[in-house]
Order: C-alpha cells, then structure tokens, then sequence
C-alpha cells in the first residue's frame, strides 16, 4: 500500500487547478493495481474543491483502491460529507468509508 503525505503539496490545499497539480504531481510514483492511503497529517486546511479534484482523479486512476486514514482536522471533516452527498461514484464510496470508520 502507498501512503499519500498530503503535507507534501503544502499546509493550505485550495482550489481545483491545485488538486489536479497535485495528482499530477504524484501520479509517476503510483501503480494503478497498488491501493493508496490518504494521510492528512500535518494538512491545516483543505478546501472541498481541492480535495474533490485530488479523489477524482486518484480514484480514477486506481480503480477506486483508496482510503482516507481517520482525522481530526476541522477542515477535512467538514470537507468530506459534502463530497460523499455531491459524488455517486468511487470518491463517494471511498469518502463514506471513512466518514463511517471515524465515526464508529
């Protein structure tokens, strides 16, 4: 499993165009067969549209194999029920899991 440090692409994760960037960023370094895991550790804040268009993207590429490790970040957790209402696809069902995991 690879571990995604979203710390990488910095403290503050706004905006789509910077999502895709980012994904683009990483992608070289990914095997679309290996599932990925998400670490918002050292994050202060991610936008929804960021983070929209870093999951899309991911889940994309890998088929859906990925999965958010649990959080207290404000920011993120307000994030992420939009996401899991807005999608009907893997980035909601990857966004569901974990809202599910950090709530039990």
């Amino acid at each position: 499993m690879n571990i995604i440090q979203l710390k990488k692409f910095g403290t503050v994760l706004i905006s789509r165009p910077a999502g895709l960037e980012a994904f683009n960023a990483i992608r070289p370094q990914l095997n679309q067969e290996t599932p990925v895991e998400i670490d918002f550790g050292g994050v202060l804040a991610v936008t929804p549209s960021w983070l929209d268009e870093f999951l899309t993207q991911l889940t994309n590429y890998n088929g859906g194999k990925v999965d958010l490790r649990a959080t207290k970040n404000a920011s993120v957790l307000a994030a992420l029920p939009i996401l899991a209402q807005a999608r009907k696809d893997f980035v909601a069902e990857t966004v569901q899991r974990a809202l599910d995991r950090m709530n039990s």
